[in-house]
């Protein structure tokens, strides 16, 4: 087992380490993200420095600005890189010049999702902040694993903002990563949950990929566990990608994105997408009734009826637009007992029991999202959502194991 890296603790030596005893109490009115600190106590990391920001407009200070606009203010910011979505969430899948900034941008989504040598040439150091959903699937994380890699490969030093993870705690679930299916929905061989902050899961990436060669800083939180409740530390809500409308469609998400390698709607093009499920051919009351017999904890099923209309992304429209469809409302009752992969599971197990118009899509996408053909398999197999969650139990063991390496908060 490899020794807990010790290079990325730099900045907080003499702060957050003393006050970790501290860090269960409400941090409502002293807690910092890592992007603030970084700028306000560590000024020295930047100054005189050529900046490559990898951000989006998740990337925000705690006032809700952007955190680009903030450090343009101070420092030389020569290069932007924007992930899944663009910098502005307007989808801009291209390279461009910021019109508002004048900044060169380098589009990391679509042909090109690592940057390469003449990326990096007008930079020496790589600050990442964006806001991710805790969920290996979320393209950002391998964003941040290809500039990583560029990081390495160009001797270029990073350093990543830290932000705080949106489900509770250190919750951890799901398969992990078959090299097999590997895609950039799926990358990094971790949990479809792997409960680390983006800090945390950098640490874990130059260590478990690198073998430690990045230079790599964490720009930690200040005043942060991991029982810290995502909601009370008031923060900004800035969807990080266009139909993560709400924490509460971040939570689901774990879960329910598995829809999206089925014919059965994941809520896209309503009102809470991820939280809201269902098709035309589904019956709501049954479902409902079927989900709520399995007493999964911290949740309740309610039967509802949606109509798809909204499409955020005309080349992507969601399933199901104009057409009436039938499901449940995945309804949090408990967001600590909650367990959305679980729960995403269990409802694939239903449907497919239930509903003979239910079909996993045949090319097999749905492998990617679950980082196996054992979910797809199993599935198909007629095994129980408990038979196909306890056939992993043993591979989270051993990664929850590596993963206190790498962890920064208690």
């Amino acid at each position: 087992m490899k020794t807990k890296i010790t290079a990325i603790i730099f900045f907080f030596l003499l702060t957050a380490f003393n006050s970790m005893d501290e860090m269960h109490v409400s941090t409502e009115n002293n807690f910092r993200l890592g992007n603030e600190v970084l700028i306000s106590r560590f000024q020295s990391m930047l100054v005189n420095k050529k900046i490559g920001l990898i951000t989006n407009k998740s990337g925000v200070t705690q006032d809700g600005k952007l955190f680009l606009d903030a450090l343009i203010k101070e420092f030389n910011v020569t290069k932007i890189f924007s992930p899944e979505h663009g910098l502005r969430g307007d989808d801009n899948e291209s390279d461009f010049t910021d019109p508002v900034t004048g900044i060169p941008v380098v589009s990391l989504y679509g042909s090109k999702k690592k940057p390469d040598n003449a990326d990096l040439e007008n930079t020496d150091v790589l600050v990442y902040d964006i806001q991710d959903v805790g969920a290996r699937f979320y393209t950002f994380i391998n964003t941040m694993f290809y500039c990583i890699e560029s990081a390495v490969e160009n001797n270029k030093e990073v350093i990543v903002c830290d932000r705080p993870l949106i489900p509770y705690g250190r919750y951890t679930d799901g398969f992990m990563l078959d090299e097999e299916v590997s895609s950039f929905v799926g990358l990094i061989n971790i949990p479809i949950a792997y409960g680390m902050t983006c800090g945390e899961l950098a640490n874990f990436i130059n260590g478990e990929y690198f073998q430690s060669k990045c230079k790599l800083n964490i720009a930690m939180m200040e005043n942060y566990s991991h029982g810290t409740d995502y909601g009370s530390l008031n923060l900004p809500w800035i969807k990080p990608s266009p139909n993560i409308y709400y924490p509460s469609s971040a939570v689901s998400y774990l879960g329910t994105c598995l829809f999206e390698g089925t014919n059965f709607s994941e809520g896209r093009g309503t009102e809470r997408p991820f939280e809201y499920v269902g098709a035309p051919y589904c019956d709501g009351d049954i479902l409902a009734n079927e989900m709520n017999n399995l007493n999964l904890k911290g949740v309740s099923f309610e039967s509802i009826t949606f109509t798809p209309t909204v499409i955020t992304s005309p080349s992507n429209p969601p399933k199901y637009v104009g057409e009436l469809c039938k499901g449940v409302f995945i309804n949090v009752t408990d967001k600590n007992l909650f367990e959305p992969v679980k729960t995403g599971i269990a409802l694939l197990v239903t449907l497919n029991k239930l509903f003979p118009g239910f079909e996993i899509k045949k090319n097999n996408f749905i492998d990617k999202l679950a980082g196996t053909s054992d979910l797809r398999t199993m599935i198909v197999s007629g095994n129980s959502f408990e038979e196909i969650t306890d056939s992993y139990k043993d591979n989270l063991k051993i990664f929850s194991f590596k993963r206190e390496n790498y962890i920064l908060y208690k």
